[in-house]
């Protein structure tokens, strides 16, 4: 069942998980799920990755307004990724990483060199990406770390990502200031990439 399936869209399916889909090519998850990104790595084929724990738009209706509690699962309490998550997925091209609030860390373990596109959304708690992942990201083109506040520095093997073109910093504080062109502690690990947006210059 579903062996020819190369697009899916997952909303709010709080307890499902996934059989092995072996065509599947583009996942978007919006409000993921532990038993959902222990599934992940199984879909080998993936070229394109969005995990979105945003708080749900959807109208509510009212007779489940008394329903809403502080444990209802708007928001993602998600603090880790399983180790291996990524592992596997081999000819992953884009990855997003958006509205993960309690997200403190990532497996720290070699992505692959397909990537080409990185881009992290309100993660509010993730301080810094881990050193071992950007040997293996060398077509890396786009970084994108935005509105993740509690970001304190870029790590030292971003100065070897020769593919790089584009960094986009937009509401890290700490991090915007590092980065500021020619002062910035961090300047000379990006100074290398030609287009740099970072809203501290401003």
């Amino acid at each position: 069942m579903f062996r020819c399936l190369s697009k899916l869209t997952i909303i709010h399916c709080l307890k499902i998980g996934l059989p092995c889909l072996p065509s599947l090519k583009d996942l978007s998850v919006e409000g993921c799920n532990d038993k959902l990104l222990l599934s992940i790595s199984n879909f080998c084929c993936l070229t394109r990755l969005c995990l979105d724990n945003r708080r749900t738009y959807l109208p509510i209706p009212s007779r489940m307004l008394n329903r809403i509690t502080s444990k209802t699962p708007f928001q993602s309490r998600i603090t880790s990724f399983p180790e291996g998550m990524f592992t596997n997925l081999t000819f992953l091209q884009t990855l997003s990483i958006w509205n993960f609030p309690k997200l403190k860390e990532l497996p720290n373990q070699p992505f692959n060199l397909a990537l080409e596109r990185l881009d992290f959304f309100h993660c509010d708690e993730l301080e810094s990406l881990p050193g071992q992942i950007w040997e293996s990201l060398q077509s890396l083109r786009f970084l994108g770390i935005r509105y993740c506040k509690g970001m304190r520095c870029l790590p030292e093997g971003i100065r070897h990502l020769t593919s790089l073109e584009i960094l986009d910093i937009i509401g890290c504080p700490t991090l915007e200031k590092r980065c500021k062109e020619g002062t910035g502690e961090d300047w000379d690990k990006i100074a290398h990439i030609p287009k740099i947006y970072n809203y501290s210059w401003i």
